[in-house]
C-alpha cells in the first residue's frame, strides 16, 4: 500500500475533457506533464493523470494545452510492467503563481516489507550527522500475479541522539512495516524513483479475530 497527499506542478499536456464516473457524476479529466530532476540526464518527463470531481463545462476552456498548473490531492502510484503510473484525484487546482520548476512533493503513507538482505546501511551527512538508508517494497495484485513497487527511505535520529535510537529490534530481513514521511519523486537515467524521509515507522502486526 502506497498512499500520498501531494502537490503537483506541471503543464497541461492536452486539452481537458469532462467524463462521468460509475454514479454518473461529472469530473474534469486532464493529463499533466511533469519534468523530474535526473542526475544522469537533463530531465525526464512523466504523465500524471488528473481527475477533479464536481466539474463544470466551463472548466474545459480554462485548463488548456500548455497551461502551467498546480494541483493538490491524493496520489495513487501503480506499477504497470516496469513503469510507474501516477493518478491524482485533485481537490484544488490553481493557475496563479505557479512555480517555474515542475515537482511532485508531499507526504507518503507506506505499508510493505524490508529487503531480504542488507536490510539497512548506516551513513553520515556532510556535517557528520548519522542516519540510515533502506529500501522496502509494497506488493499489489495485478491480474493473476503480484508486482512490487520499491521505495528508498532515509531516517535521521533526533538532534544529538545516537543512531541506535532509530534502529528498532524488529528491523530485520523482510519485516512487515508501516511508514509515514515526506515523499520525493525523482529520476535517475530515465528510471523514476520514489524516496521518503521517514517521520514515523513501526512494525505492522496482523491482528487475528
Amino acid at each position: 500500500m502506497i498512499k500520498a497527499e501531494v502537490n503537483v506542478t506541471g503543464t497541461v499536456k492536452r486539452n481537458t475533457g469532462i467524463r462521468t464516473d460509475r454514479n454518473n457524476n461529472p469530473y474534469l479529466s486532464l493529463i499533466m506533464t511533469v519534468c523530474l530532476p535526473d542526475a544522469k540526464q537533463t530531465n525526464h518527463s512523466i504523465d500524471v493523470f488528473v481527475s477533479l470531481p464536481n466539474a463544470h463545462q466551463e472548466d474545459v476552456a480554462t485548463y488548456t494545452e500548455g497551461m502551467r498548473i498546480s494541483v493538490s490531492g491524493s496520489l495513487d502510484i501503480r506499477k504497470r510492467g516496469e513503469e510507474l503510473q501516477f493518478y491524482l484525484t485533485g481537490n484544488l487546482i490553481s493557475t496563479e503563481n505557479v512555480a517555474d520548476l515542475d515537482a511532485i512533493g508531499g507526504t507518503m503513507t507506506f505499508r510493505g516489507h524490508l529487503k531480504k538482505e542488507n536490510v539497512y546501511e548506516e551513513k553520515s551527512d556532510k556535517n557528520g550527522h548519522p542516519f540510515i538508508v533502506f529500501s522496502a517494497y509494497s506488493a499489489e495484485k495485478v491480474g493473476e500475479s503480484f508486482v512490487s513497487t520499491w521505495v528508498n527511505f532515509m531516517r535521521f535520529p533526533e538532534k544529538d541522539a545516537d543512531i541506535s535510537t532509530i534502529i528498532p529490534d524488529w528491523m530485520r530481513s523482510k519485516a512487515h512495516m508501516d511508514i509515514s514521511g515526506d515523499l520525493q519523486v525523482s529520476s535517475f537515467g530515465g528510471v523514476v524513483r520514489l524516496s521518503c524521509r521517514v517521520k514515523d515507522m513501526q512494525e505492522h502486526v496482523y491482528v487475528q479475530h
